[in-house]
This record gives structure tokens, C-alpha cells and sequence, in this order.
């Protein structure tokens, strides 16, 4: 677990800051934090009032909603709703929890925060099908302000960073994989969309990593620009990665340009997505397999792909596992260039029709750098 809290202000800093943008907020809206208490209990009962979202992360406007969460002392069953209110012109939302799921999802933080990156990822993954409150309102809880000001939930803010970094940073090296097939497989625009999403998710991985935690994508970009104003980088192997992220991002749009579409584009993709891993801490190498995830079977050879009557996917070239390359041991993600156009071009229509999926590795953990 992280030793220190990954946020450059203080817990108490970040709570007065994003409480004065609380404030700022209802204040705008001509709100009083005791006449909202009062609504909310009546509307929905007693419990701790938390405001979630925009308006916290000091991002809100005109237009934005008021989310709240509600934890309370008695057991919900059952998959939540959230309650709308509508009162005065102001747009309200409300979900409820109890406090002993909260808890139980505080406690499933810290344990997927101390185990290895690959089923820290596995299990954020698995979250949504298995917990309640679900990963995003879970952090909104984390985030969440009360109406007094207080953040009660701030304390499990290191855990979140760390296992919402990692999700990111597994995501964003997916799509380094997809970004290379793509490229060999001689997709000119395909390979640009690919490279787009490297960036958003590193981008939300190193915000992740220094406490800036916000699951709604719309705002990565704003939040990122945000960061890179402020600065608070943890050390000079992050802001060098920062640095490497904002060439990129300002570059990649033109190779969209029919007279670089032969152009290589991949591979500082992958190099700055290993740089992000090696420092966050997370490992010193990645490595990439594949597997199927279900019946594959030949067809005719140069077919593009076809759904068989049974749900089975229909892929040219392929009769077994070993005709899918990295089928067998991991590669390291540099070897991805190595291959040639068809089996890039066969594997690519394999992961997006989910007739494979990846799976990635991390190498020397705990030892990034």
C-alpha cells in the first residue's frame, strides 16, 4: 500500500478546497446545505448526506445536476434506483446504501490495493457484477462531501488511487495492443482511435495516481489540462511521463493525413505506456497473451469474419488455438511488431469480435524503476 497520501495537498487541505467549491457551488444555485438536509430526510429518510460529482471536484456548471448519496444505518437488499427530486427549479438525485456494505467496500479497496497489479484489475473489473455500492459510486462515496464539509470517506482515498490507476494504466496498455495490430494490420485511421484511447486512460492513470480520482471520462481531458497547470508531481519519472504524454497528445491527430498514413505511429505509444507503468511504481516490464474465449473455426482463407448459427465466431485461417498468435507463452509488448499484416489483421478481428481477449502482465512488481 502507498505510504503517504497520494494527493499533493494535505487530507485536510483537499477537504477545505473542495468543500470552499461545495460552497461556491450551492451558492450559485442560491442552496442552503441545511435546507438540502432537510429535503433529503424528508424525502428519503435519515442518513449521512454526501455531495458527489462535479460540483466536488470543483468541475461543475449551470447545467450540472445535484448527485447525492445517501448511507444509512439500516440493511438495503437488492439493486439500487436512484430517487429524482425535483424542487424550486433544481434537479436532485439520490441513491441510498448502508453502512455495512460501505464498509465492506472500504475493506475490498484496501485488499485489492495490496495484491499484485494483474488481480487488483481482475477484481476492479469484477466489481460491478458482485458489489454494492457499484466502482463509481463507490468512489463518489470516497470523494463525496457532506453537508457540514466534512469528507468522512476521504481516509480510503490512497487505496482508491491506487487500484483506479491501475485499472487505468491495464486499459491503457490494451489499447497500446490494439493500437500496434492495428497498425500492421495497415488500419490508417483505426490505428489514430486506438492511440486517442492510449491517451485518455494514461492520462486518467497518472490522475488516479496522485489522488485525482473521477470516473466520468468527459472530464479527463479538463482535469488533466488541470494537473498539468498545477503541477504536484510525485517525482521527475512521473513528469517526465507527463511531458511525454502532452507531445504525444498534441501530434497524434496528424496522422490522420493521407500523406502519413504509412507513417509509423505505434511504437511511442507503447514506450510511453511501459514509462507510465515503470512510474507509478506498478512493475518493470508488461507482457502480452492471448486466449480464446470460446469455439473458433476456419473458414474460407481472406473471409473477413462471420458469426456461425451456434453464437460461434468464424475467423479466416484459424481452426485451433495455436493458429492465433501469443496464443502460447506471453511476448514482451515490444515483440507485438514482429508480426505480419494477416495474423495482425486475424487477431485484431479476433479481440473486437470477442473471440479472444488479452491477457497482460506485469514483470519485477513493486519495482518499476
Amino acid at each position: 500500500m502507498p505510504s503517504r497520501f497520494p494527493h499533493f495537498l494535505s487530507p485536510d487541505e483537499l477537504t477545505a478546497r473542495r468543500h470552499a467549491q461545495v460552497t461556491a457551488f450551492l451558492g450559485g444555485r442560491d442552496l442552503d446545505p441545511g435546507w438540502l438536509s432537510d429535503l433529503m430526510r424528508e424525502r428519503v429518510g435519515e442518513g449521512l448526506l454526501l455531495l458527489t460529482s462535479s460540483p466536488v471536484h470543483g468541475l461543475a456548471n449551470p447545467t450540472s445536476d445535484l448527485d447525492f448519496i445517501r448511507i444509512q444505518e439500516a440493511a438495503i437488499d437488492g439493486p439500487r434506483i436512484s430517487t429524482k427530486i425535483f424542487e424550486n427549479g433544481h434537479h436532485l438525485e439520490v441513491v441510498s446504501f448502508s453502512e455495512a456494505e460501505l464498509a465492506s467496500n472500504l475493506d475490498e479497496l484496501e485488499r485489492l490495493a495490496s495484491l499484485p497489479a494483474e488481480r487488483t484489475v481482475a477484481g476492479f473489473r469484477a466489481w460491478d457484477k458482485q458489489r454494492e455500492p457499484r466502482r463509481k459510486q463507490t468512489e463518489r462515496i470516497v470523494n463525496g462531501i457532506a453537508m457540514d464539509g466534512s469528507a468522512p470517506y476521504l481516509g480510503a482515498l490512497p487505496a482508491l488511487a491506487r487500484v483506479w490507476s491501475r485499472a487505468a494504466l491495464h486499459t491503457a496498455v490494451e489499447q497500446v495492443v490494439h493500437t500496434t495490430l492495428a497498425e500492421k494490420a495497415g488500419e490508417a485511421r483505426g490505428r489514430v482511435g486506438y492511440a486517442y484511447n492510449v491517451l485518455l486512460h494514461l492520462m486518467d492513470a497518472l490522475l488516479s495516481h496522485h489522488g485525482d480520482v473521477y470516473t466520468t471520462r468527459k472530464w479527463y481531458v479538463l482535469r488533466w489540462t488541470r494537473l498539468m497547470a498545477e503541477g504536484g508531481w510525485h517525482d521527475e519519472h512521473l513528469q517526465s511521463v507527463a511531458v511525454g504524454l502532452e507531445r504525444l497528445r498534441k501530434d497524434v491527430h496528424t496522422f490522420l493525413a493521407p500523406d502519413l498514413a504509412g507513417e509509423p505511429l505505434a511504437a511511442p505509444f507503447a514506450e510511453l505506456a511501459l514509462a507510465a507503468v515503470r512510474a507509478t511504481g506498478t512493475a518493470r516490464g508488461v507482457t502480452v497473451g492471448v486466449e480464446l474465449t470460446g469455439e473458433v473455426r476456419a473458414f474460407l482463407p481472406g473471409s473477413a469474419l462471420l458469426l456461425g448459427p451456434d453464437g460461434g465466431v468464424v475467423l479466416p485461417g484459424v481452426g485451433t488455438e495455436s493458429d492465433l498468435p501469443f496464443t502460447g507463452a506471453p511476448v514482451g509488448l515490444d515483440d507485438l511488431a514482429a508480426l505480419d499484416a494477416p495474423a495482425a489483421a486475424t487477431l485484431l478481428r479476433a479481440l473486437r469480435a470477442g473471440a479472444a481477449r488479452l491477457r497482460i502482465g506485469y514483470q519485477g512488481e513493486e519495482d518499476g524503476r
